[in-house]
This record gives C-alpha cells, structure tokens and sequence, in this order.
C-alpha cells in the first residue's frame, strides 16, 4: 500500500477528500455565493462546471501546500499562533494574486477581456467566496489535524498507563521468579549447615531486597542514590550464588540529585546474566558506573554468548525504553562493539518528572 506524502504533517490521508471534496465545492459554490438561480446555472453549467473546478482545484491544492509547509517549519504547538497568523496574512495577500491569474488564463482561454468586470460586484462576490472557502478548507483541515493528535494523545496516555501496569507486573514476575527465588533458597539451604551467621545475613538481604522491590511498586522512579543501596544488595545475593564466576563493580556512593527507573539495575544485570556464560573459566564481569557527563547509568559487560541462545523478545529493554522516554528526551542507547554489551540509561531530573 502506497502512504501518502506528507501524511505526517496532515495526520490523515485526505485523498478521498481531494476527489469528493473538489467537486463538491465546485458545484455548489455558484449557487451559494453568486445567486444564481438553478435554471441559469444548468444553461451555463459548460462554462461555471470547469471554471470552478480548475478554480477549487488550484486554490485547494494552493492552500494544502502552504499549510504543509509551514507545518515542517512550525510543528511545535509553542508555534501555533505564529503559523496561524503568517498563514492567514499570506492567503490574504495572495488569494487575490492567485484569482487574478486564473481569471487571466480562463479570459485567455474563452477569449474574452482579462479582467474587464474586476470592479464589478460580481467579482467582490467572488474574492469573498474564495477567502470564505479558503479559510473554511484550512478549519476543516486543522479540526481533522488537532482530533487525530488529540486521538493520538489520548492513546499516548493510555499506553503508558498500561506500561505501568504492565512494568509492575513484569517487576513482580522478577521479583517472585520462581528460578529467582528457587535459586536464592537453594543457596540458603546450603549456607545454613556450613555457616549459621552467613546464612542469617544472606536471609537479611534477601528480605531488605524483597521489601524494597514490594515497596516501590507504586513509584514512577526512585533516587539514584537508593537504587544503588538496593543493587548492591543485590549483587551481594548474587555473589553468593556464583561466588567468583561473576564479577560486579558498583560506584562506593552516588551524592547527586537524580533519579532512576526502580529496579532498573536488577533488569539490566539479570539481562546480562540471562545471556551469557557466567563460569569460573569464563567469569563475567559486569561494569555498573556514571557517564563523564553524569546524565547516563552505564551497565556494560563483557560478552560471551551462550552456546544456545536464550529465547527473549526484547521486552525488557523496550520497557523501559519506552518507561524512560515519558520522563526525558534523552534515549535509551544499547551499544555492541570491541566484545562489550553495554547499555546507557539517560537519568532523570526530579524536577521534571
């Protein structure tokens, strides 16, 4: 299926518009605007059918032109007074330009003298009727542009409200992960004979991480500060499970004011866990630290895939990629090259979130 250009700037295709729209106007504008009576209009229907389709054709298409171009320039709504008013300033000053020159062409073409009733009233008539149907076709296209965008809004929210859900879901699933959690009490169960005091500290994070994860299900982000005092217990589960297969460094304190996406370091390590090969001869290491410039959280490890490739859709990165770009118009950006994974996630300004 062919799209048409410049749908963006329109948010419709209007060519069923172009082909019922033209003619339509062309027909009834005769005898709206200038009077005339059925019995006159059919007896110079050869003269008014094509005069006012070339006229609605060239003004239609004139007027689509323009409202596209200034769209391109203007797009922001911070600029919509600024289009509206330099788009009705140059129809007021070129309508009349452009109607003189189809009324010149047309007095070429039915050979009579260009421009001889310019001062007639009829012509006033006229001028009037092609502003009037001007402004009525750009309304109509701005009504049809701001409900699809208002459509498209609505939409927008929505699906970042199920986002939400869907992300708190997802995080619950990760929470209570059956291999998660059947992992974490396989490792209590063998800490508990060999060493009582370890096994009683390895069940203490487990449950100040638990509780945190529990506890921040309803908040959009968290400080970065927290979300780091969580990960580390985290990794501390880890290390007990894998012991010296899996190495991950973390900064020893983040004092800035940013916030984070919660639990968004647990997807991001878990990620690289889920995809590669975490063994004493191939331990992985796991680089967890702040961009020079302070507006990113980068994750990166080494890479060494699994002889089979783990089944995933994606959706982890994706989730949060679409989650953070609600708070920042920085972009999630996930990079391989030199035999690293890395993953940059922009932070976020609490003021503006």
């Amino acid at each position: 299926m062919l799209v048409q250009p410049n749908i963006q700037y329109l948010a419709f295709d209007d060519r069923k518009l172009l082909l019922y729209g033209i003619p339509l106007v062309a027909l009834v504008s005769p005898l709206i605007f200038f009077g005339l009576t059925f019995e006159e209009y059919i007896e110079a229907a050869h003269l008014e059918i094509p005069e006012g389709i070339i006229y609605t054709s060239v003004f239609w298409f004139y007027n689509r032109y323009l409202l596209i171009t200034l769209r391109k320039r203007f797009h922001s709504l911070a600029n919509l007074v600024k289009r509206f008013t330099l788009q009705a300033l140059i129809i007021l000053v070129s309508a009349p330009l452009v109607s003189m020159l189809i009324s010149f062409l047309l007095a070429k073409l039915y050979d009579v003298t260009p421009l001889e009733d310019f001062c007639d009233p009829t012509v006033s008539q006229g001028m009037a009727a092609t502003y009037f149907l001007t402004f009525s076709v750009l309304l109509l296209y701005d009504a049809i542009y701001f409900f699809h965008k208002y459509k498209e809004a609505l939409m927008e929210k929505e699906w970042i409200q199920k986002a939400h859900i869907q992300s708190q879901l997802d995080n619950l699933r990760n929470q209570i992960n059956p291999h998660f959690l059947f992992n974490s009490m396989n490792t209590l169960m063998n800490l508990i004979p060999e060493d009582g005091d370890r096994a009683r500290n390895y069940l203490g994070k487990l449950s100040t991480f638990y509780r945190y994860a529990v506890s921040k299900q309803e908040e959009a982000t968290v400080p970065l500060s927290i979300e780091f005092e969580n990960a580390k217990i985290y990794v501390e589960l880890l290390k007990e499970r894998f012991a010296d297969s899996l190495e991950i460094s973390l900064p020893e304190a983040v004092t800035m004011n940013r916030h984070t996406l919660p639990l968004s370091l647990q997807l991001l390590v878990e990620n690289a866990i889920k995809h590669n090969i975490v063994s004493k001869s191939k331990p992985l290491k796991i680089d967890i630290c702040l961009s020079k410039d302070e507006k990113y959280l980068v994750v990166r490890n080494n890479l060494q895939r699994k002889i089979q490739p783990v089944e995933s859709t994606g959706m982890g990165l994706e989730n949060i990629k679409k989650r953070i770009a609600f708070f920042t118009d920085e972009l999630l950006i996930v990079s391989s090259e030199n035999n690293l994974f890395e993953v940059r996630l922009p932070l976020i300004n609490p003021q503006t979130r």
